[in-house]
C-alpha cells in the first residue's frame, strides 16, 4: 500500500524529526511504501489565524542553515534530506487538494502534536481534509497535548475525524477528547510514540557512531513551549549535579537557560543524530521536561526525572510513564526535590515497553491496511 504521511518534521526539534523517521521506518517494515508529505504549515492561513505577520526572524529562518552549517537546524536539515522520503513541497491546502493523489492508497497523520489547537490552530490539513474521499485515512499516535481543544475547532475536528477508518492517539487525554468533547463513537487506541516502536538496539544499530563522553554526566533536555518548567527544573538539576558530582550536558534547552546562573552546562545543542543517540545511551541520569526526552530515557533504560506540569492538562509524559511502570519518575513542578527517585526497575520497564511496543505494532498492522 502506498501511504502519504503527514506529520510535523521541519521544526528544529530532535523529537519531531526522529518520530517522523521512526514512523516511516515502521510503516516500511510492514511492507508499505511511504512518502512524507512536505507540507509547510507556516503559511498564510497560519499567520491569519495568529492575527499577525511573520516576524523578521521567521522570514529569514531558512537562511540560518546556510549561514550556520553546524547549527542544530542545519544538522537536522541534512538528516531529513538523507533519511526521509519526501513528496514535492506544498505551501497550502489548495495545493494539496489540487495534487494528483491517484497513485496513493491511504493517508496517515501522526504522531507528534498534530492535533494541538494551541500551536497548529486547527489546521484542517492535519485532519487530512485535503485527501480524496475515496482514500483511507488513519491516525498513528496523534497527540492533542492538552485536556481539551479550543471550542471553535470542535465542529471541524468532529466532521473530519469521523471520516477516519481507524484512530490511535498517543495519550489518554486524546481518547477523552474524541469520545467526550467531540462525541465521536469510534474505537480509539493509545499507541506508543513511533520513537518507542524502535528498540534501543535498533536505534544504536541504525546510528552507531556517536562519540562517548569520557566522564559521567547528567543529560539535560528541556523544552518550555508546552508548559513552563523553570525555574523549578534548574533546582532539580543543581540538586542532582551536586549529589552525583558530575557535569551537566545540555542536549536541548541551553539557549533557553541563560538566566540560570549557577549551572555550568556543557553545550551539546548542535549534536548530530548519532551523537543524540549516544548521549542518551551513556547518560547517568536524564532530567527533562520533554515527552521525547522521557521516551528515549525509558527506551534506553536510563535513570530519569521527568518534570511535568502540576495539572493534568498535558498528560503525554505521565501516560507513558504510568504505562511502563515508572510512575516514580513523574515529578510535578514544585515537588519536594529530596523525595525524587530517578531509579526504576529497568527489567520491568523494558518488559512493559516490549509488550506495549508489540501491542502497538499489532494494532498498526491490523488497522492500517
Amino acid at each position: 500500500m502506498k501511504i502519504g504521511l503527514l506529520t510535523i518534521y521541519h521544526v528544529p526539534n530532535y523529537g519531531s524529526v526522529l518520530q517522523t523517521y521512526a514512523t516511516q521506518e515502521l510503516l516500511q517494515s510492514l511492507g508499505h511504501e511511504v512518502k512524507v508529505i512536505q507540507y509547510n504549515y507556516f503559511n498564510d492561513r497560519y499567520y491569519k489565524e495568529m492575527g499577525r505577520r511573520p516576524s523578521f526572524r521567521e522570514r529569514f529562518y531558512s537562511l540560518k542553515t546556510l549561514l550556520m552549517p553546524k547549527c542544530k537546524a542545519a544538522v537536522l536539515k541534512r538528516f531529513r534530506k538523507q533519511f526521509l522520503d519526501f513528496t514535492s513541497p506544498f505551501d497550502n491546502q489548495t495545493a494539496l487538494e489540487k495534487y494528483d493523489w491517484s497513485g496513493y492508497d491511504a493517508f496517515v497523520v501522526g504522531s507528534d502534536q498534530v492535533w494541538n489547537t494551541k500551536y497548529l490552530l486547527g489546521d484542517p490539513c492535519f485532519l487530512l481534509q485535503f485527501a480524496p474521499s475515496d482514500k483511507r485515512r488513519f491516525s498513528l499516535s496523534s497527540s492533542f497535548a492538552t485536556k481539551t481543544i479550543a471550542n471553535k475547532y470542535t465542529p471541524l475536528f468532529k466532521n473530519e475525524l469521523n471520516k477516519f477508518k481507524a484512530l490511535s492517539v498517543r495519550e489518554n487525554n486524546g481518547i477523552a477528547i474524541i469520545h467526550n468533547q467531540l462525541k465521536i463513537d469510534k474505537p480509539v487506541k493509545v499507541t506508543l510514540d513511533p520513537t518507542l516502536l524502535l528498540s534501543k538496539e535498533q536505534w544504536i544499530e541504525k546510528f552507531p557512531f556517536g562519540t562517548k563522553r569520557k566522564k559521567p554526566y547528567i543529560l539535560y533536555y528541556m523544552w518550555a513551549y508546552a508548559f513552563e518548567p523553570r525555574p523549578y527544573i534548574y533546582e532539580v538539576v543543581k540538586h542532582f549535579s551536586n549529589k552525583m558530582k558530575c557535569e551537566v550536558v545540555a542536549l536541548e534547552g541551553i539557549r533557553d537557560s541563560k538566566d540560570c546562573k549557577n549551572i555550568d552546562f556543557v553545550d551539546a545543542d548542535n549534536s548530530t543524530i548519532p551523537e543524540f543517540i549516544s548521549l542518551f545511551t551513556n547518560a547517568s541520569l536524564v532530567i527533562t521536561s520533554s515527552f521525547h526526552g522521557t521516551a528515549f530515557a525509558l527506551n534506553f533504560g536510563v535513570p530519569l526525572v521527568s518534570v511535568v506540569p502540576d495539572n493534568v492538562g498535558d498528560d503525554r509524559q505521565s501516560s507513558l510513564l504510568k504505562a511502563c511502570g515508572a510512575e516514580n519518575c513523574i515529578v510535578e513542578i514544585n515537588s519536594e526535590i529530596e523525595t525524587i527517585q530517578p531509579q526504576y526497575d529497568i527489567n520491568v520497564v523494558s518488559n512493559n515497553l516490549d509488550n506495549l511496543r508489540q501491542d502497538s505494532i499489532n494494532w498498526i498492522r491490523s488497522n492500517i491496511k
